[in-house]
């Protein structure tokens, strides 16, 4: 009994010894102070935001199927239990900018209950002195809010805030309301 004492200790020994000796000398990956932040995983909403493009009542444009406009809203997240809204606005809106509209977004952590309201603020050109490009013509604001960690859902409509006076905006007819689901680290 005495010698299989002494071969575990024997053994133990030159373990720790080798441990001790080859973390200083085996090491080969440099140590750093502070990882880089994870990049946001961004989630495109699985079904975008559709309305009929600046209806007016003059000549029925409301009603010509190929005058709809989508906002395809998306959310990314990145610290825990944060998420950052944003939106793209469609090749229609960047022809006028009369459905260049605030997006409002409804969440709802089904993990935790919790639930909220934020808008997307569209972003009109205001100075029309000089040619305006494509992608200048309609942006929008993106809006961090804090959701919590868990499965989050998200509606998105355009008619539910709307900023402008009734004297500077068009109607709009919502076809359907955008919908997204994305976990929240």
């Amino acid at each position: 009994m005495r010698c299989a004492a002494i071969s575990r200790s024997s053994v133990a020994w030159a373990v720790g010894s080798v441990a001790i000796l080859a973390a200083p000398l085996g090491s080969s990956a440099a140590a750093t102070a502070n990882p880089p932040p994870a990049p946001a995983a961004r989630t495109m909403f699985q079904a975008p935001v559709t309305f009929v493009s600046a209806c007016s009542t003059v000549g029925f444009r409301c009603w010509v199927p190929h005058l709809l406009a989508t906002v395809t809203p998306s959310a990314a997240t990145g610290a825990p239990g944060m998420v950052t809204f944003a939106a793209e606005p469609s090749a229609t809106i960047a022809i006028t900018t009369l459905d260049c509209i605030d997006v409002s977004v409804n969440w709802r952590n089904l993990t935790t209950g919790a639930a909220g309201t934020t808008v997307l603020q569209a972003l009109r050109p205001v100075d029309f002195s000089r040619p305006i490009s494509p992608d200048e013509r309609c942006r929008y604001t993106p809006a961090t809010v804090g959701t919590g960690s868990g499965m989050v859902i998200a509606t998105a409509d355009v008619n539910a805030h709307v900023l402008p006076p009734a004297s500077d905006r068009w109607p709009q007819v919502p076809v359907n309301p955008g919908f997204g689901s994305f976990p929240v680290p």
